[in-house]
């Protein structure tokens, strides 16, 4: 990726990849491509340069993606946090374990446009699709994220911290923060992090998607309401699904933490999954969520009495059915530290749904066995044979020290990101016009997402 140039004000503007033939632009010299004329964004209440908040907030000349949060398109009026009539509040079926957070998500499309469904599973939307997601703590907003898409194959996103009474925002580039009265903090990704799980899918939106829109308990813009206002095309022949079981009773919860957890970002068929090369695949089939039994379910056939395949659990099974305290699935999902699951993005256990998982693998039956009388399955050659660029699984250290690495690190630079990985507390200052920001293709040409193992 091309290195960005500071502009003449000092800041960076966001440089937009146009996808495999290696061309690049910035987003002031391709307005068409970036939205500029993008008509929700426009003036609006916000905060000057004094930290007053402003009657009016112009921006007109904001940069893609802004440097404010109120520059987004999200609020028609900030100071009310009045949402925009064109953008559509929605919560899936399965949030994401993120902490404890309370989150609320938006999504706007652009007028007179739909979404591809044409693969189920790898959903395609249109340019100019904009996507929020907003996380407070006690009552107390943290940060938001936006995705937006500027181009056929190319995302921008950008994080805006919130400041202490929730009056303006300012774009972060990642890191620790505190929060509460006690000494706590929240860890706001940084650039390479929030590549490593959108990397997941070819167009990168993660959580609004087929399955956990139809699942019972999705709220909003729900599969059945984008069917019936016309936003997605062609439509699934179902708009109600439903996650079977297979006798336990306790199938359904367990696949679909699963699933929301580690299928839709790492472990799945996506090439550039950065858990591809494990040949785990925990991500659902929404066309198989008619209510039908779940045995022979990729979820089940690829983890129970399928040995783990690198780290310092290799041979060991993923799932014994009916002995969580012998799965390393359960060991790796109930801890944090240097071999938690997920490797990111948290640093608590989900103490509401990880137990119906354990529950699940306690109650389930034998007959699920993926590999036959605890064979194992040799899911690297699977994975070498599938893709010419997967590579022998990698050690749990290395991958695991990867996220570590992350975590603590606000100073690498992300190999889809433009945008420095730079601590929030030594940010610059913003710039009014651009955002110091990168952004993510979605050409599904990533030479090294099917490189990396992620186990177990």
């Amino acid at each position: 990726m091309p290195a960005v140039e500071p502009s003449a004000d000092g800041g960076h503007p966001a440089t937009i990849e146009a996808g495999p033939r290696g061309d690049s632009t910035t987003a002031d010299e391709a307005p068409e491509a970036t939205g500029a004329a993008d008509e929700s964004q426009g003036t609006d209440a916000g905060v000057s340069e004094d930290g007053a908040i402003a009657s009016e907030f112009d921006c007109t000349d904001a940069g893609v993606p802004p440097s404010t949060l109120e520059c987004t398109g999200l609020y028609a009026d900030f100071a009310s946090k009045t949402i925009t009539d064109d953008v559509h509040p929605y919560a899936p079926a399965v949030p994401l374990w993120s902490d404890g957070a309370a989150k609320q998500r938006w999504i706007r499309l652009p007028p007179g446009m739909t979404i591809d469904a044409t693969n189920p599973s790898e959903w395609t939307f249109p340019v100019g699709t904009k996507l929020w997601k907003e996380f407070a703590l006690d009552g107390k907003r943290i940060e938001t994220r936006l995705f937006q898409k500027v181009l056929r194959n190319y995302w921008v996103n950008a994080t805006y911290q919130w400041n202490g009474d929730d009056s303006a925002t300012s774009i972060s580039f990642g890191g620790d923060v505190p929060v509460g009265a006690d000494g706590g903090s929240w860890h706001i990704p940084v650039p390479d992090e929030c590549s490593q799980c959108h990397r997941g899918r070819s167009d990168r939106v993660l959580g609004f998607e087929q399955v956990n829109l139809g699942l019972p308990g999705a709220t909003g813009l729900t599969l059945d309401e984008l069917v019936s206002q016309g936003l997605i095309a062609p439509p699934p022949g179902a708009t109600s699904l439903q996650i079977g079981d297979d006798g336990t009773g306790l199938a359904a919860p367990a696949l679909g933490w699963l699933h929301v957890n580690c299928g839709v970002t790492c472990h799945n068929g996506n090439e550039n999954s950065i858990g591809y090369g494990a040949g785990m695949r925990l991500r659902l089939d929404p066309a198989l969520l008619d209510g039908r039994p779940v045995a022979g379910w990729d979820t089940i056939v690829t983890t129970a009495n399928v040995a783990t395949v690198s780290g310092s659990a290799m041979g060991q099974p993923r799932i014994v059915p009916g002995d969580p305290a012998d799965s390393v699935l359960v060991r790796l999902i109930s801890e944090r530290g240097k071999e938690q699951m997920p490797p990111i993005a948290s640093k608590l256990v989900d103490q509401t749904d990880v137990p119906k998982v354990v529950d699940w693998i306690a109650h389930m039956p034998s007959a699920n066995a993926g590999a036959a009388d605890g064979a194992i399955l040799d899911v690297a050659a699977e994975a070498s044979a599938a893709s010419d660029d997967a590579m022998a699984d990698e050690s749990m250290d290395d991958a695991t020290a990867l996220a570590d690495q992350a975590a603590g690190d606000a100073g690498t630079e992300s190999g889809d990101d433009a945008m420095a990985d730079v601590n929030i507390g030594d940010a610059p200052p913003v710039p009014d016009q651009s955002a110091a920001d990168g952004g993510i293709e979605s050409s599904g040409d990533d030479s090294t997402g099917a490189e990396r193992a992620d186990e177990p």
